[in-house]
């Protein structure tokens, strides 16, 4: 995992906001005291080990900026998860490297994948333990992890077009990063096992309506809807505080409920046929056609892993 390189640090708080990460893009807007944390339109359109590490890197800045905070004035009341990648917000995990490590027997592969994924599901889920809202803003394609990760958010906003679902049946498997829990917190049993086991792909206003998603952006404005949703207003944002933080005391989503859960997908996907990872390949290189164009002047290991 490499955690010896600086990239995977926690960054230096008097350095904020101007953080620097190879597959995200960090920024500050004043007005909605919102720190956005966005997938660079350069980053490959699934979720490599390297980009999971750079969001633990991410929360361990902001732990550091907080206890730098002598005077108590925290400036970041919103924790925004974002993509500049047209077109897809995300496709889940790292395909190749799960068939890869199936096929290799290197089960060690996949616990790094799944414990690091507790990791961020779990900080996710309570706020990284700080006084924050954590609002998902999503545009395109979201898809498996990708859903799951948008799902432990506070809040989650769509473009009405946006196509969200949790296709790993395709390859007889599960989502199991935390779907199970998340959707059936929200919605009827019954229903949120038809959205897990059926493999449907729905668009954001069809969410909206089942009530997954919170609200609505027209196409081509998630970041417009999201400045606006987050615009400044003293009530309206300890209302939503409270609600937050009222959530994750009554509905929250433990450490041990996530590890149980990955770990069952471990073994899941340790028991996958050749046939099953035949389809997974014809995954991995509809997930390749779809990378992003990574320019000759980023870093050689961006450049390597899309």
């Amino acid at each position: 995992m490499r955690e010896d390189n600086i990239r995977f640090e926690a960054r230096r708080p008097e350095d904020f906001p101007d953080w620097r990460f190879d597959y995200l893009d960090i920024g500050y807007e004043e007005a909605t005291r919102s720190f956005w944390m966005e997938y660079k339109a350069t980053a490959p359109h699934y979720f490599p080990l390297e980009m999971f590490v750079e969001i633990v890197a991410v929360r361990r800045s902001l732990l550091r900026l907080i206890e730098s905070d002598k005077e108590g004035c925290w400036p970041v009341r919103y924790f925004v998860i974002a993509s500049r990648r047209p077109g897809v917000f995300g496709l889940g995990g790292d395909l190749a490297a799960f068939a890869a490590a199936v096929r290799g027997r290197h089960t060690e592969t996949l616990r790094e994948h799944a414990e690091i994924c507790v990791d961020i599901m779990h900080g996710l889920a309570t706020g990284f333990g700080l006084p924050i809202v954590t609002l998902s803003a999503v545009h395109g394609q979201c898809l498996g992890g990708a859903f799951e990760g948008a799902l432990v958010t506070d809040f989650l906003i769509a473009e009405e077009n946006a196509r969200l679902g949790l296709p790993e049946i395709a390859f007889n498997t599960f989502p199991g990063m935390g779907a199970v829990s998340l959707l059936g917190r929200r919605l009827p049993g019954a229903l949120a096992q038809r959205i897990v086991s059926g493999g449907e792909i729905y668009t954001g206003r069809e969410m909206y309506d089942l009530g997954v998603v919170h609200a609505l952006a027209p196409p081509g404005k998630i970041r417009d809807a999201a400045r606006q949703w987050m615009a400044p207003d003293e009530a309206l944002w300890r209302r939503r505080r409270g609600l937050a933080e009222a959530r994750r005391i009554q509905y929250g989503v433990s450490r041990d409920e996530l590890s149980d859960g990955v770990n069952a997908w471990v073994e899941c996907v340790l028991g996958l046929s050749e046939h099953d990872l035949r389809h997974l390949d014809r995954l991995v290189a509809a997930q390749k056609r779809l990378r992003a164009q990574v320019p000759e002047d980023v870093s050689p290991a961006l450049r390597a892993s899309c």
